[in-house]
């Protein structure tokens, strides 16, 4: 499509979005995952220095690490504004202050089921809890963020009464919708969005929040974008609790090159970002993961390679120069006569054609008789990091020494 029919389609869409990061608060509660105060404050500084807007930096109240990290964040001078998660309790948001955060994402659950089950009251007492809260956050000049969460299995209408009563009472930046479960799906997540782009005053943002447990957490996000969403937010390498939350890369890949939207992220940065990620976090991500995994810009298949040799759009439609990469070509069991020739060519090497069959058949059986030793390796080396290093820890070294 062309960006004159994306918009006659979505008329709310926006010309720019803002892109918060949730990699080191979200993306951290993964289980087994774990970053020191130098990994976060690396990451918080390639994070800034790629365009993040804001940094969903920790949660002050339940560490001091992440508040001492956040402090160090800001005597960084990160451009990215930085924001603390909290409860809506007072001692969270004194937390968040000490933390010398920006502003704060406060969340309280949305769905009476939520409000019931975590915090034992009524939707209207939890009203109160988060109105509270927001007016001691506004208080302390801290920028207020009204995280609804589990939003997609709340009843609109108390959504609609949070709202109001929120933004009759504080200055509030941003309501951001939590899809917390990922249960919902692109259709639903649109109408849900526009629903409330209607009803929200202009200069208040609209976010979406989205989990992978279906794996639908970048559409739901651009879903929500199509709808009038001005904010979004995302995770390096789709890293969070259970499945993930909305890739980084995915999300501002399909923002630019399928929706148009302006977005402030530096391509050339995605890469560096996922690769830091993946070793800090010990999350490795597949080679086939969209836009940053290793096989994106290769080709092997025969087809495959005679095409892109002719036009690099036949099969990238996103371009590898776009995250200052570039494509490959794999000479391998699949490969055809095309790619042998564009290899001898680029070694200056001319041979009948005779030849280049020859050297194909050569190839695919060089293929065939390969040991794959080195895959059952690389597979239990995988699994016994994942059983060791993501494992957390056991509560029996930890019980204290008990006679017999």
């Amino acid at each position: 499509m062309e960006p004159k029919e994306i918009k006659d389609i979505y008329s709310n869409i926006p010309s720019k979005i803002e892109i918060i990061d949730c990699t080191l608060r979200d993306g951290e509660q993964a289980p087994g995952v774990w970053f020191t105060l130098e990994e976060k404050l690396k990451l918080a500084k390639l994070l800034s220095e790629a365009g993040v807007d804001v940094l969903d930096a920790g949660f002050p109240a339940s560490t001091d690490a992440d508040t001492e990290a956040m402090q160090e964040m800001k005597r960084m001078g990160l451009r990215s504004s930085i924001g603390a998660t909290a409860r809506a309790v007072r001692n969270d948001i004194i937390a968040a202050e000490r933390a010398h955060a920006d502003e704060v994402f406060l969340f309280i659950p949305t769905s009476d089921f939520r409000i019931h089950q975590t915090l034992g009251v009524d939707r209207f007492e939890a009203l109160g809890m988060l109105k509270s809260a927001a007016e001691e956050a506004a208080g302390r000049a801290l920028g207020v963020n009204l995280v609804f969460e589990d939003a997609t299995r709340a009843h609109f209408s108390s959504l609609m009464i949070f709202m109001d009563t929120l933004l009759a009472s504080v200055p509030v930046k941003r309501i951001i919708v939590c899809d917390t479960v990922g249960c919902t799906f692109p259709y639903a997540m649109e109408r849900l969005i526009a629903r409330m782009y209607e009803a929200i005053p202009k200069g208040v943002g609209l976010c979406a929040h989205c989990h992978n447990d279906f794996g639908l957490a970048v559409a739901n996000t651009l879903a929500s974008v199509t709808a009038g969403a001005s904010s979004v937010t995302c995770t390096v390498n789709g890293i969070g609790e259970r499945a993930g939350n909305a890739d980084l890369a995915e999300t501002v890949a399909a923002l630019e090159h399928l929706l148009f939207v302006e977005h402030p992220i530096r391509p050339d940065y995605l890469p560096i970002l996922a690769r830091e990620v993946e070793r800090i976090s010990g999350i490795h991500t597949s080679p086939t993961k969209p836009v940053t995994g290793f096989n994106v810009y290769r080709h092997e298949s025969g087809i495959h390679v005679d095409g892109m040799l002719k036009n690099a759009k036949s099969y990238e439609y996103l371009p590898s120069s776009w995250i200052g990469g570039q494509t490959e070509y794999v000479l391998g069991k699949h490969s055809g006569a095309a790619l042998v020739r564009h290899l001898l060519k680029q070694a200056n090497v001319d041979v009948a054609e005779e030849i280049v069959h020859q050297i194909l058949g050569s190839v695919k059986k060089a293929v065939e008789q390969r040991d794959k030793g080195y895959h059952d390796q690389a597979y239990d080396n995988s699994l016994r990091f994942r059983t060791n290093a993501l494992s957390g820890v056991s509560i029996s070294d930890f019980l204290p020494n008990m006679p017999d």
